[in-house]
């Protein structure tokens, strides 16, 4: 995979395909491969890249909490797309990927054809609490190591399940522990425990232009609440709830992940009728 240099920083990237792009952003403590699958499917269709955050993955790893914060990932995003010199993309991301991709298309709605978020808002739900755990998990990866950083992951019962998963848990694990614990530890310090909550995006979120898709697993109960908030707020937003028990909803049921982007693309030209519908499968 090339590397390519982007907001002073090197960063590992993808791409398949030709025509409409699509960028695509992973989640904490994971990396691009989490999007082998979509790529494979789309790349007929659409130029796909996808790419490893800095400190994760083949991208670089950074030294201190300081080098990682969600404005520094939104000025990464913006930067790779003008490297790549794409103009205007339908973003994903997954989880703290799908934190960067909705405050990149708040920042910067006239480079986005729409925005797709999945599995986004861990930790805006009791904040508190979630404060807290993911300085236990700082801990464990700073002075553990990734190991035990994993089994601190399972305190979550979605994560578990995709942990334990007899189809994608070896490769969710595989992912976590390709990553730096020094890097995990920092990004979680920087991002993780500094970002705002959905819950304090409101106006910013009533004023998004952006058509908007957002996904969960209905068995994903920390990203739930916020799902659903996000749909009220964002004028142009359809909710779609998978039949997935885990946080991985991308990995877990991929067929009918890819089924919902192609349909929610098809209608992008339309009037869109189905725009404000929830979706259960």
């Amino acid at each position: 995979m090339p590397l390519i240099t982007v907001n002073s920083i090197e960063l590992c990237y993808e791409e398949r395909g030709n025509g409409l792009v699509m960028l695509w952003a992973h989640g904490l403590g994971q990396t691009m491969k989490d999007w082998d699958e979509l790529m494979s499917h789309f790349e007929d269709r659409y130029r796909v890249i996808a790419y490893d955050a800095r400190g994760h993955g083949r991208s670089q790893i950074l030294e201190t909490e300081d080098d990682y914060s969600q404005d520094l990932m939104i000025e990464d995003m913006l930067a790779l797309l003008d490297a790549l010199e794409v103009d205007k993309v339908i973003v994903g991301g997954h989880s703290m990927g799908a934190n960067v991709a909705l405050n990149f298309a708040m920042r910067h709605p006239e480079r986005c054809h729409a925005v797709i978020p999945v599995a986004i808002g861990t930790g805006s739900t009791e904040p508190a609490k979630w404060k807290e755990y993911w300085g236990k998990l700082a801990r464990l990866a700073g002075e553990e190591g990734i190991e035990a950083y994993v089994d601190g992951l399972r305190e979550t019962p979605s994560w578990e399940r995709a942990l334990s998963h007899p189809v994608i848990g070896e490769r969710v694990t595989q992912s976590e522990s390709a990553n730096s614990p020094r890097a995990i530890a920092n990004i979680i310090r920087g991002i993780q425990r500094k970002r705002p909550s959905i819950y304090e995006l409101e106006d910013k979120l009533k004023a998004l232009i952006v058509p908007t898709l957002v996904i969960f697993s209905e068995g994903d109960t920390p990203v739930a609440d916020c799902s659903k908030y996000l749909t009220k707020c964002i004028p142009a937003a359809k909710l779609v709830e998978i039949p997935a028990s885990s946080h991985w909803t991308q990995l877990e049921m991929p067929d009918v992940f890819h089924k919902v982007i192609e349909e929610f693309i098809s209608n992008l030209g339309s009037s869109a009728e189905s725009v404000g519908e929830n979706i259960i499968f």
